[in-house]
């Protein structure tokens, strides 16, 4: 399963790559066919919940976490590039740009957002 990785690049900026992240198989659940991953440890899991204003400036996260967007679009600005990604419901990205100048997470949809963090 491929997923969009935010890390620092060697000039200390935060960058977008995409990585392979839990390997998946075919198994039968019930008897119908899912992809399903093997199990991956977890240190905790966070829940963010806020409205559409919400714009939290440039930061690091405080640990590698993935960060799965349950309702709601997040928009995610990095300076090395200034690039910047969508991540509608849905999505899952990996923060891992714990050093440099980090990026910077806004809420682009009226009505809340749920987030759903989970630290590695």
């Amino acid at each position: 399963m491929e997923c969009t990785e935010i890390y620092a690049g060697p000039e200390g900026h935060s960058l977008f790559r995409t990585i392979s992240v839990f390997e998946v198989a075919e198994v039968l659940f019930n008897g119908v066919a899912v992809s399903l991953s093997l199990p991956q440890p977890c240190e905790s899991v966070l829940v963010h919940e806020f409205d559409d204003s919400y714009c939290l400036g440039w930061h690091n996260p405080p640990s590698r976490q993935y960060v799965v967007v349950l309702e709601g679009e997040l928009e995610i600005s990095v300076q090395g590039t200034n690039a910047v990604q969508r991540f509608a419901a849905g999505s899952m990205f990996l923060a891992g740009d714990m050093q440099g100048t980090g990026h910077q997470t806004r809420a682009i949809r009226a009505g809340r957002a749920l987030v759903l963090n989970v630290q590695r």
